[in-house]
């Protein structure tokens, strides 16, 4: 299963190469799928390559989502 967890564009280089940013882990990612990328736009990547761009406000509604999941499921466990 993959997850599509929002990235931040953090830089491109003139190859379509460059790194995103996964919540303070810096990825390299390959840009070569995507038009009109710049630093600053959110993406979502998937085995390497960057396959859709996200608005701020999409990525970080998804980012909270994931979080609020993350700390039920830490409950769960929690509880056992």
């Amino acid at each position: 299963m993959c997850l599509g967890i929002p990235a931040k564009v953090i830089e491109i280089n003139d190859n379509k190469q460059g790194k995103i940013d996964y919540l303070g882990t810096k990825v390299k990612t390959n840009f070569s799928l995507m038009e009109d990328i710049q630093p600053g736009d959110w993406v979502i990547v998937h085995a390497g390559f960057a396959i859709s761009k996200l608005n701020e406000q999409e990525a970080k509604e998804t980012l909270d989502l994931i979080k609020e999941y993350s700390e039920f499921t830490e409950n769960i466990g929690n509880n056992k």
